[in-house]
C-alpha cells in the first residue's frame, strides 16, 4: 500500500551551500523513504523559472512513498543553511486537505499553525476546519479535530 508525501522546500537564492547539499543527498540510503529531492528553481540556465529575470529563491521538490518526516526534517536541518530561519518547509501527505508549513526557528523544525485547519489527533492528517462539505474529511471525526479561528 502506498502513502505518498509532497515535499518542497523554500530558501533563499543566497543559499548556494545549502542547495548544492540538499541536492547531493541520497534520502533512501538515509531512512527518509522512497524518493528525492529535485532542484526546481534552476533548471533553467539563468535560473528561470516562470519569468523573465532569474529567481529570487531557490526551491527543491520531491514526492516520497512512506516518508519519515522526522527524519526527513533532521537531515533538512544539517544543511549549511547561512539563514535558517529563512527556510520554509511545505508538507502534504496524500490524505491532508492542504500542504503543512515547518520552520526552522532557535534551530528546530516547528510546524507553523495555519488558519482554520487542525491535525486530526489520531492520524495526523492535516484537516481544514471550515471546509462544510466534507471533501477533505477523509473520514476524520469532528473529536479528532479542535476547532481553530
Amino acid at each position: 500500500m502506498s502513502d505518498f508525501t509532497d515535499v518542497l522546500l523554500l530558501f533563499s537564492g543566497l543559499e548556494d551551500d545549502a542547495m548544492e547539499y540538499l541536492v547531493g543527498l541520497d534520502l533512501r540510503e538515509q531512512g527518509v523513504g522512497g524518493g528525492d529531492l529535485k532542484r526546481v528553481s534552476a533548471e533553467h540556465p539563468s535560473g528561470h523559472w516562470g519569468g523573465h529575470v532569474g529567481a529570487e529563491c531557490h526551491a527543491v521538490a520531491g514526492t516520497f512513498n512512506h516518508l519519515d518526516t522526522e527524519t526527513l526534517r533532521r537531515r533538512l536541518r544539517a544543511a549549511p543553511w547561512k539563514c535558517p530561519h529563512g527556510v520554509q518547509l511545505l508538507l502534504h501527505n496524500e490524505n491532508d486537505a492542504l500542504f503543512g508549513l515547518w520552520m526552522l526557528l532557535d534551530g528546530q523544525w516547528a510546524e507553523v499553525q495555519l488558519p482554520r485547519t487542525a491535525r486530526a489527533a489520531s492520524r495526523g492528517q492535516l484537516q481544514r476546519t471550515d471546509c462544510s462539505d466534507g471533501e477533505f474529511s477523509a473520514d476524520a471525526s469532528e473529536a479528532d479535530m479542535p476547532s481553530r479561528p
